[in-house]
């Protein structure tokens, strides 16, 4: 199955590395979207969720059946070191999507939590 992914608000829209039909973004669906609402979304349509919001992090912990969800924690990247983060560690994270609920994308260091 291909993989689909839900981009968070917190993340660019106009990113070139989201430039496919694979990514869907809050900002196009509901831009007043809670983040409820995101996650019933995400589990709805089998998305993946992008996101650097520390709460979707911390719904899943507590939640039995969640959407998987790669979270973002690397502060404020500009759009460059973003593209140079995504270009060197996409491959690695994709990779660990199967096996992960959810996948802490830290500067350093990729987490998985399975």
């Amino acid at each position: 199955m291909e993989l689909t992914f839900l981009v968070d608000v917190n993340l660019p829209k106009h990113f070139s590395f989201f430039n496919t039909p694979n990514f869907y973004f809050v900002t196009d669906i509901n831009l007043q979207m809670s983040d409820s609402e995101i996650w019933n979304y995400a589990i709805e349509n089998n998305h993946i969720i992008l996101t650097k919001d520390v709460d979707f992090f911390n719904r899943l912990l507590v939640s039995e059946k969640p959407p998987k969800i790669i979270y973002f924690q690397l502060g404020n990247y500009s759009l460059k070191q973003l593209y140079n983060y995504f270009t060197l560690n996409w491959d690695k994270i994709i990779f660990e999507v199967n096996n992960s609920k959810l996948i802490i994308a830290k500067e350093s260091h990729i987490e998985c939590i399975r």
